[in-house]
């Protein structure tokens, strides 16, 4: 098998079972309806950010406008006023009425500035977000490309990445129930998206965010040098198997866990694989 790079996304399936990433490395496809259900929901979330991006780009937009109609609007004031002056009223109040025109024009704008600034203000409470700039994948951002590690052999875009003071903060998005507390492969995906900002730009974030589900209370994955330690080993121990220096097999003995993995039917180590003979 070749090498190739390996995802942080593969790491989730890592830290969930080593053999199932591995068959999903060797070609077993996913199955199951929660595989489906997860991809549905999934979009969901994207067309969600996709919609609070949009509507921050299009307040901006309003924001400019105004601010150039409301410029226009003084100019034809004191333009109106000096014609008064000077040349007459005739000339004065046709300029005149050309400004109360850009009035009700800069009216309009500001009454739909101020519904698109409530629309974002909801859906950020909604999602937990904050004040700070969100970086997201898709047509209206091009600033979240795809990072990359060669030193480690590991490549990756979290769901968005939060600007806040300067640090960027990678945030995974789990389609599932929130669980007390993050599960193990779930936070060593998170770690992997910390290892690769740290090594793009320099400066380790602090922390990353798991969120299951847009509108619940995110966890916070500390980068601290544990998990660090944990993600390279975990990295070495794939990047051993992609050359093979060593061997991949089934790291837990959970019957349920073995029920629910989407690539069970292809996996020569479940769990509740029936007896050698045995057809039923």
């Amino acid at each position: 098998m070749s090498k190739g790079i390996i995802s942080a996304s593969e790491m989730e399936r890592y830290g969930y079972c080593p053999l199932s990433w591995w068959l999903g490395r060797s070609g077993v496809e996913a199955e199951g309806s929660e595989v489906d259900s997860g991809l549905v929901k999934h979009r969901e979330i994207g067309d969600s950010l996709q919609t609070l991006l949009f509507e921050e780009s299009r307040s901006r937009e309003t924001s400019s406008t105004l601010l150039a109609v409301v410029g226009y609007i003084a100019l034809l004031v004191l333009a109106a006023l000096l014609i008064l002056w000077r040349v007459g009223t005739f000339e004065g109040n046709i300029v005149l009425i050309v400004s109360l025109i850009s009035m009700l024009i800069a009216t309009y704008l500001l009454y739909r500035l101020l519904q698109s600034t409530e629309r974002i203000d909801q859906l950020r409470d909604n999602y937990r977000l904050g004040d700070g700039d969100i970086e997201a994948p898709g047509g209206l951002s091009d600033r979240s490309p795809v990072l990359k590690s060669e030193k480690h052999n590991l490549a990756g875009r979290p769901d968005y990445i939060l600007h806040e003071d300067g640090i960027r903060l990678p945030v995974e998005v789990k389609t599932g129930r929130r669980p007390s507390a993050p599960f193990f492969s779930h936070v060593l995906q998170t770690g992997a998206y910390c290892l690769l900002i740290e090594e793009a730009t320099g400066t380790p974030p602090p922390e990353g965010q798991l969120r299951y589900g847009l509108e619940s209370e995110p966890h916070t994955v500390e980068w601290e040098p544990k998990l660090k330690a944990i993600v390279l080993e975990k990295l070495g121990e794939m990047n051993d198997a992609l050359v093979g220096r060593s061997e991949v097999h089934r790291n837990h003995n959970r019957p349920g866990k073995c029920r629910n993995c989407s690539r069970r039917q292809g996996c020569p180590e479940r769990l509740d694989r029936p007896p050698a003979g045995d057809n039923t």
